[in-house]
């Protein structure tokens, strides 16, 4: 499929889409908690599957590996071009204001589940994608390691630190 995607096949394009839409999304708004951005960031990964199809290799890595790998570096890198925005004095950051909890969590204590969510959103982001990929991507940890080009063991470790982080934060709770 990305071989044709590669030549210009528009109809390939939009199959690829139609199936992986849904989790390139889901990732993007459990990364970085707002839809807009969410939207944006899925946006950006089509378009560069667009773009970088034909360079694809499918003896080094899966289709859902290398789109993922996209989608992580691009949750990476909005969540430091929100860091370093937020510290510029550029007027009115009301944009990277805090989303609150999703639509899905409505029916649950809002308050509780608007804290972990900014307690996730303020890991280390290798941590908190790693997290996000494992967690709501279903993604293995050999999978992760390969999406974010890190080993399985360091994949682990990022597992273990973040889980760590958030038992100490929610202790009491636990």
């Amino acid at each position: 499929m990305l071989a044709a995607i590669g030549t210009g096949d528009e109809r390939a394009f939009r199959a690829l889409m139609d199936r992986h839409l849904d989790r390139v999304h889901a990732v993007a708004m459990r990364f970085c908690g707002s839809q807009a951005d969410a939207e944006d960031i899925a946006q950006e990964a089509f378009m560069r599957v667009w773009r970088k199809a034909s360079g694809f290799r499918p003896d080094k890595a899966k289709v859902t590996t290398w789109l993922h790998a996209i989608v992580a570096n691009l949750c990476i890198d909005h969540g430091r071009r929100r860091r370093w925005k937020s510290w510029l004095p550029l007027g009115d950051n009301d944009d990277f204001a805090d989303s609150g909890p999703l639509p899905e969590t409505v029916v649950a204590d809002r308050d509780e589940l608007a804290r972990v969510s900014r307690a996730i959103r303020r890991l280390p982001d290798r941590q908190r994608m790693a997290l996000v990929l494992s967690v709501t991507g279903g993604h293995s940890n050999g999978e992760v390691g390969d999406i974010l080009g890190i080993s399985t063991g360091a994949v682990e470790q990022a597992l273990f630190r973040a889980r760590k982080t958030l038992k100490e934060q929610f202790d009491d709770r636990l």
